[in-house]
């Protein structure tokens, strides 16, 4: 798994909170956006959860424009984050995801 923080921008509230990377277990690309909780108690707040599930996203621009309104991203996210994928994902993982698919594609419905 990778992770990034990229700064806030300086309109963004200071409390807010990004992270993007690449999640290996879930096969997904992420970005979360959230509001760290006020001083009275009040409770996190997200503002983006993107990548939460398996195989959710699979291009890393697409996670890394939804951190643009919020931080600064680098211009070679793009790039390291697909650097991150090829070099922390089992060369297996899409195989048996192929092969899951065909079978529950084929087995016909009862």
């Amino acid at each position: 798994m990778s992770v990034y923080r990229p700064r806030r921008l300086d309109h963004v509230h200071p409390g807010v909170r990004v992270i993007v990377g690449w999640d290996a277990p879930l096969a997904t690309f992420f970005t979360q956006v959230w509001q760290l909780p006020r001083r009275d108690g009040a409770l996190i707040r997200d503002l983006v959860a993107a990548g939460i599930t398996p195989y959710e996203i699979d291009d890393p621009a697409t996670v890394v424009d939804l951190a643009r309104p919020f931080a600064r991203v680098p211009d070679d996210l793009c790039a390291q984050l697909a650097q991150d994928r090829l070099t922390e994902t089992d060369p297996t993982d899409g195989q048996l995801r192929d092969a899951v698919q065909k079978l529950l594609t084929t087995v016909p419905a009862r």
